[in-house]
């Protein structure tokens, strides 16, 4: 973001907040000659200053070998966006507003849903007049709210990080040899994305992989998981949330869902991905969109969740002054309903859960590896796919083994006389008809020693659980 572009952001909230006092200075001063010979005055100079910037740096451009060469590049390229021209953009750093588009859905599924939007639209308006918690709701998320859900999409943190997202970007076309690729929406937003191909690596070749990076509420693609993702020497596709980076728009619920959705039908229709060898991988609120997209597309190879919770309700309700704590609950299920266990348990594939012992955000107490969120997501997935296997003891069992961590599992293992390899072979032959009735009249020590068995280990692609003692690195 420009330095002009910033405090043309400060000057416009500046302006909402103090519009009851200029009004006032408006109707008072309106009939005075003094004022508008001042308001002329001052206005003439700020015009003539700002329409000479403007040509000193469109005569600057003119001049410019550089910006002339760039200028060729981009016009040819709008012209005909073909591969040898896309690659002579890559040795630019644009406005992306400016970046040819790559992906969008066709005509009548615009127009389709923009006549859904307007249906749903009228229907919201209803609701919100009929309802004064509802309406209150729905002006603290779209003023404050969603900001905190999401703090990345800011403006401010975007100037701040700027700078660094330059050069990551730089760092992941030079060298790790990605591409940009700008992706509209079926509701007009624009996501700005980076994809690293290596279908054609020796590692991989034969079972060629793509793993889909979704960052957290304060994170970018060009500085967050990718990283991780790229070690694996597979193919690798990161995106930036609505309002993130260059991305458009804002994340409500229904962006980040359309923005996710165009995402991986790009990996579909355009990078030829079979939904079969995509890994959705999320990282905190990332999980959200991972997850949904589990959910349409179940037949995802895997999805991989990092430092995710269950449900944003139980973490917002604690940081909201505690008299709010009804119309928070109601809001955030009402306009922000981030439900990662209700998506997770609709998918039927294999799931790798990654929990820090000392998470700060998504864990009640950082201290209390017990109040991790993730662990209630495992809980509401396992209950989900094997509900025989749950009894009031065994459930117990269940959470005297997530409140541990490190060698203190081993000693719960002891505890209840879990012997891995024979349980390994009581467990089915692979099958994705979940629930399962594994568990059905056996004894609650039975049912125990099975549910402590598949909080680590994956059966052969069935979708048994993991929750990994050791995350991948980040950076």
């Amino acid at each position: 973001m420009s330095m002009s572009s910033l405090m043309t952001y400060i000057v416009s909230q500046v302006a909402t907040y103090l519009s009851p006092a200029l009004l006032y200075m408006y109707g008072k001063w309106l009939l005075s000659p003094e004022f508008v010979n001042k308001l002329f005055f001052r206005g003439s100079i700020l015009g003539i200053t700002l329409m000479t910037t403007f040509i000193l740096r469109s005569y600057g451009r003119a001049i410019n070998p550089k910006y002339k060469a760039f200028h060729k590049d981009l016009i040819n390229a709008k012209l005909e966006y073909s591969t040898d021209n896309k690659k002579k953009l890559h040795n630019y750093d644009f406005d992306f507003s400016a970046w040819p588009i790559d992906f969008s859905w066709n005509t009548a599924e615009e127009e389709s849903y923009k006549s859904n939007l307007t249906s749903n639209s009228f229907k919201m308006s209803l609701k919100l007049l009929s309802s004064p918690s509802r309406l209150i709701g729905f002006i603290a998320v779209h003023t404050f709210g969603i900001s905190l859900i999401y703090p990345g999409s800011t403006s401010l943190l975007f100037y701040l990080m700027d700078q660094n997202l330059q050069k990551g970007r730089r760092a992941l076309i030079t060298s790790f040899g990605g591409e940009r690729y700008k992706l509209k929406t079926i509701d007009g937003n624009f996501v700005d994305s980076m994809f690293i191909d290596k279908r054609q690596s020796n590692i991989n070749s034969l079972n060629p992989k793509l793993i889909i990076c979704t960052e957290g509420n304060a994170g970018f693609y060009e500085a967050g998981i990718m990283s991780s993702a790229i070690e694996t020497h597979h193919s690798v596709l990161g995106w930036n949330h609505p309002g993130f980076g260059y991305s458009t728009g804002i994340p409500y619920i229904e962006q980040e869902k359309n923005a996710a959705e165009t995402v991986i039908e790009f990996a579909i229709k355009n990078l030829k991905f079979s939904p079969k060898n995509i890994i959705l991988y999320g990282w905190s609120i990332g999980g959200f969109a991972s997850t949904y997209l589990a959910k349409k597309f179940p037949d995802v190879h895997a999805v991989i969740l990092d430092a995710t919770f269950d449900d944003l309700v139980p973490l917002a309700i604690p940081r909201m002054p505690s008299f709010a704590e009804k119309l928070v609950e109601f809001t955030v299920k009402e306009f922000t309903n981030l439900n990662v266990a209700e998506n997770l348990i609709q998918y039927p594939g294999p799931v790798l859960l990654i929990r820090r012992s000392s998470d700060e955000i998504i864990a009640l107490d950082p201290q209390n590896v017990a109040t991790n969120r993730a662990n209630y997501l495992l809980e509401s997935l396992l209950e989900r796919r094997f509900p025989k296997l749950f009894s009031s003891e065994s459930r117990s069992a269940l959470w005297v083994w997530l409140s541990t961590s490190g060698e203190q599992r081993s000693q719960v293992h002891l505890q209840y006389d879990v012997d891995l390899n024979a349980q390994s072979k009581l467990f089915p032959s692979s099958s994705k008809n979940y629930p399962l009735n594994l568990g059905d009249g056996w004894k609650d020590s039975e049912k125990i020693k099975m549910l402590l068995y598949l909080l680590l280990h994956v059966d052969g692609g069935a979708g048994a659980d993991v929750l990994g003692p050791n995350p991948p690195k980040r950076r």
